[in-house]
């Protein structure tokens, strides 16, 4: 299966934490020619090299359409309407019907819209959640976090038209098979699990920790479970008075107790030197599609603290490479913490086992090899049929 090389046109919609560059190049490297197609951005309102807004009469559409449908939170859900579908997949078939000579197969990252208003090539999806696993998660009002939006049954048509229709789902998680399967009925046999790289792998992962710093990495603090991160530390330093907690990712200052440090946005090269520096990585998150985070840290060897839902304990196995809690549970999170702190010698026999784990099964180059075999496989059986 190595031998055979293939054209893909890999369809993205930005970054995607590091996905879109680290798989384009862990297939290149295995002997794949992969070009990078951008659907999106001519509906941005600005212009994304001079950032001046741009008041064109398909903006406006646009923003309107999504003002309709989600209101006040348009603008961060300005891609999840029926409109915008539509013209995401438009722009993405004028650009795949450009390529000379065509491509074998286009991969696409993720379900923002379709390879083609009706795709012409064959497809497959790289997919980390889907709409129905997210409009399942719970609010978390006290906690800042309203109920999920529900995009609407014109939107679920669409998604699930562009799931049936692929050749292949490749999707990060055992929990996301079994949403393609239940609530979008996709053929199992065209579904494959592939899982998700770390974004770091440090040769030789330094710990400086001092045995007593909680890290916490995640821009987005409300939904990351940030306050209530805050208030297990509050409970921490009853036990371990000297206690530090490192906030990385929220770019506004925070209201943070004693002995907690707000370091802003971090750098992806930053990293590495924060994990360094952890006793534990704590990531208390109330939703999360995949959690590439905890990857990183299991790979610097850190010990980590998470939730137990969606995927998360298909990442951080419980009581070997960390510890999981209940959503939104302080005084769990707490425990979990000062567990971890209380036993310098399991937390480092969790960091090495995080590690052996991430080198395992978690590499991009690994994912990438399970991704190959399923393309060909798919890739195949589009052939015979």
């Amino acid at each position: 299966m190595r031998g055979e090389r293939l054209s893909i046109a890999y369809v993205h919609y930005g970054a995607q934490s590091g996905v879109t560059a680290a798989m384009s190049d862990a297939l290149a490297r295995r002997g794949h020619d992969v070009l990078l197609v951008a659907a999106t951005g001519s509906l941005e309102p600005r212009d994304p090299v001079t950032r001046r807004l741009r008041p064109a009469p398909a903006v406006a559409l646009h923003l309107a359409f999504a003002a309709a449908r989600f209101g006040r939170l348009a603008l961060a859900h300005r891609w999840n309407t029926p409109y915008a579908w539509d013209r995401h997949a438009r722009r993405a078939g004028e650009l795949l019907a450009s390529i000379r000579p065509a491509p074998d197969l286009v991969l696409q990252n993720g379900a923002l819209f379709s390879p083609g208003l009706t795709p012409r090539l064959p497809y497959a999806l790289l997919l980390d959640h889907t709409r129905a696993l997210a409009v399942r998660s719970p609010p978390w009002p006290r906690l800042g976090l309203e109920p999920p939006s529900d995009y609407g049954p014109a939107w679920r048509a669409r998604e699930t038209a562009l799931y049936r229709g692929a050749r292949l789902v490749a999707a990060f998680s055992e929990y996301v098979r079994g949403s393609l399967v239940d609530d979008y009925g996709v053929d199992p046999s065209r579904i494959a699990v592939v899982g998700a790289g770390a974004n770091v792998f440090p040769e030789e992962p330094a710990r400086r920790d001092d045995g007593r710093t909680v890290l916490f990495i995640g821009r987005d603090f409300a939904r990351k479970g940030g306050p209530v991160l805050l208030e297990a530390f509050v409970r921490l330093r009853r036990s371990f008075p000297r206690a530090r907690l490192l906030v990385a990712g929220p770019p506004a200052p925070l209201p943070l107790p004693e002995g907690a440090f707000h370091l802003g946005p971090v750098a992806p090269e930053e990293v590495v030197g924060l994990m360094a520096q952890a006793t534990v990585f704590a990531l208390p998150t109330l939703r999360e599609p995949f959690g590439i985070a905890f990857l990183d840290a299991m790979a610097c060897a850190v010990p980590c603290v998470g939730t137990r839902i969606e995927a998360i304990p298909e990442i951080v196995l419980d009581g070997e490479t960390g510890l999981l809690t209940p959503p939104a549970d302080a005084v769990a999170l707490a425990c979990a913490l000062e567990r971890i702190l209380d036993d310098p010698l399991r937390a480092r026999a969790m960091g090495v086992r995080g590690r052996a784990r991430v080198a395992g099964r978690f590499r991009w180059a690994r994912v990438a090899a399970r991704l190959e075999r399923a393309l060909l496989r798919g890739a195949s059986r589009g052939a015979a049929a």
